[in-house]
């Protein structure tokens, strides 16, 4: 690349702005330089002088409220003797600060003059991080949160519960500590474990770091299956009542919550109501993804239950769960979104219509649940949103199940054109996710999330053809470095 003295914003600036005019000349950032901003934006003025290191005071650079723009919309001038950032929302200012701050990156604070007037395609820009599998360090999950922010993501989907281990602590209930947050690591033989709670100082830490950052947290309860280590620390929650263990191996397990128990209803009542208290955004995610169905065909319990709804099928349990779950989520003030296969099963039950489907075996699922009337999330592992998955079809790379190419990255569109105008109006969005089964450290993570995240986070902002994002490919990588990022430097495809 040439040297960033001799750079438009053009050349620079990803995600593609909607629209962007580059101007002749530079403004210089400094750390005498000077924020101001109108008093509906003073906490994006302070937030601009720590990530820019500049000091408040005058208006070098100027924070300027205008009403009639969109809530994530902005509009940044960058001339040789100011920079001036308008927008209805402390969102949109913050949006703004995020390309300012793109540019101070990579051109050494040597800004060049542009304008750019920008707002998203997408309001639902998702990244999911699997902590059952690997648990992640509170300082790594604030810096994955602080670069897809810089890239406008602004939800983060927190997996927090699986077969592997239980991370959220719950008033009332000992054994999620000291049984479902521990595995027994079965490679070694001196019955060493791995695993803990998150404690709800360091989850709240957590969610104050993505608040600034104008992002949402979305933290996952495993249900009706991928609860061995939730079994393991309450077994009469299953329909075997066990014993069980918290496996240290991957897969789908056979047995799940038992669908003809009260008291499964009862503990997801108090757990989802204490879930809900500790984290304030607006949505619980309740899984219901790979559930087996023969421990239900086996379950007396489960039979009644079956008798009782008048169902023909145990697979039709999986609707009646996913129903009785979503009220429960409502009740406590929250709207519940789930895996896709919380579609099947519905013929007698159906779903609630609140419920917000996340499609991930394909494009499928979310166009099915949008022609039933339900929002949707885009999150397909068959178009590049599973970054656990290789970058390359190559023994040489790290990576589980699949390959997801940075050109099938550069080029997801969660809501192609083919779609029919009724299917789209229901879909808000995409998300990418990393699970880590195979993922043993945050570097190992930096390597399989980026770029390929900073790919995706364009197709979310302001989706283009694929090689116009693949062009970008170098500055990416530039920002990768500057970011103290590891990340992957092979072939596009």
């Amino acid at each position: 690349m040439r040297t960033h003295q001799q750079m438009k914003a053009s050349s620079l600036l990803f995600p593609h702005p909607r629209h962007l005019e580059d101007k002749e000349g530079v403004f210089r950032l400094h750390e005498t330089t000077s924020v101001a901003a109108e008093p509906l934006l003073n906490a994006i003025g302070d937030q601009c002088a720590v990530l820019l290191g500049c000091k408040r005071g005058g208006e070098d650079i100027l924070f300027k409220v205008q009403k009639e723009m969109a809530e994530e919309a902005y509009r940044l001038t960058i001339t040789k003797n100011q920079i001036v950032i308008r927008s209805s929302t402390p969102i949109g200012s913050f949006r703004a600060l995020s390309t300012l701050r793109r540019l101070a990156l990579l051109t050494d604070n040597i800004l060049p003059c542009c304008l750019v007037e920008d707002e998203p395609s997408y309001s639902w820009r998702g990244f999911m991080l699997d902590c059952s599998r690997h648990m992640f360090s509170v300082p790594f999950i604030k810096k994955l949160i602080d670069i897809a922010s810089l890239f406008h993501l602004n939800r983060f989907h927190w997996h927090l519960t699986d077969d592997q281990g239980w991370r959220i602590p719950l008033e009332g209930y000992e054994k999620l500590e000291t049984t479902a947050s521990k595995r027994t690591e079965s490679q070694y033989t001196d019955g060493r474990t791995y695993g803990r709670l998150y404690t709800k100082e360091e989850i709240l830490e957590i969610q104050a770091y993505a608040h600034e950052h104008h992002m949402l947290i979305i933290p996952e309860l495993e249900t009706p299956g991928h609860v061995s280590a939730l079994l393991a620390a309450y077994p009469e929650l299953g329909c075997t009542k066990g014993p069980y263990t918290v496996p240290d191996s991957w897969g789908i397990f056979e047995e799940v919550l038992c669908a003809g128990n009260e008291g499964v209803f009862t503990f997801l009542e108090d757990a989802i109501a204490q879930i809900s208290e500790l984290f304030s955004d607006p949505y619980i995610h309740i899984g219901g993804d790979e559930c087996p169905h023969r421990a239900w065909e086996a379950c007396p319990a489960c039979r009644n239950r079956m008798k009782e709804l008048d169902l023909q099928h145990a697979h039709q349990l999986q609707a009646y769960m996913t129903s009785r779950i979503c009220k429960l989520v409502e009740k406590a003030g929250k709207r519940p979104i789930g895996w896709d296969e919380v579609l099947e099963g519905t013929e007698l039950l159906g779903l609630p219509k609140d419920l917000i489907v996340m499609s991930w075996r394909g494009l499928g699922g979310g166009i099915e649940a949008s022609k039933r009337g339900h929002q949707v999330i885009m999150s397909p592992n068959t178009a590049g949103c599973y970054f656990d998955y290789k970058h390359l079809d190559s023994e040489e790379e790290m990576g589980n199940l699949g390959v997801s190419t940075l050109r099938d990255v550069a080029s997801f569109a969660c809501t192609p054109p083919s779609l029919d105008p009724s299917v789209r109006q229901n879909i808000l969005g995409g998300q990418a996710n990393l699970w880590t089964e195979k993922v043993t450290s945050s570097k190992q993570a930096e390597y399989l999330l980026f770029p390929r995240l900073m790919f995706m986070a364009g197709q979310l902002w302001n989706p283009q053809q694929t090689e116009t994002n693949l062009a970008k490919r170098e500055v990416l990588q530039m920002l990768c470095d500057n970011l103290g990022v590891l990340s992957y430097r092979g072939p596009l495809s």
